[in-house]
């Protein structure tokens, strides 16, 4: 799985030949431009893409500052860097509630 970020355009084909089969390229938030990417490309390797909303910026500032007034904190759970392995289970199995987190090492 990659997650991206980014709103710049990238090579998305590319990224796509990196995932394994049946691998999911996942957007939080949107691209400047349209996806070129050939659909001969996703069924070969029975890719996915996906996409989920994050807001705007005011919107999140709102939301930012509800959470602080209500003294609301997130539910996360954390990896280090060294457990990825075991994160990626972890979400596979759908035992995720409600973040799950990668640090690195010496931050835990």
């Amino acid at each position: 799985m990659i997650i991206s970020t980014v709103n710049v355009t990238l090579d998305w084909a590319g990224y796509l030949g990196t995932l394994s089969p049946r691998g999911r390229l996942h957007f939080v938030g949107l691209t400047l431009e349209p996806l070129k990417i050939g659909i001969t490309s996703l069924m070969a390797k029975q890719l996915s893409i996906s996409s989920s909303p994050i807001g705007s910026p005011s919107t999140i500032v709102q939301m930012l500052e509800f959470a602080n007034l209500h003294n609301i904190k997130p539910v996360t759970q954390q990896f280090s860097f060294s457990q990825i392995n075991q994160a990626m289970d972890h979400l596979r199995n759908g035992d995720a509630r409600y973040r799950v987190v990668l640090a690195h090492d010496d931050q835990f």
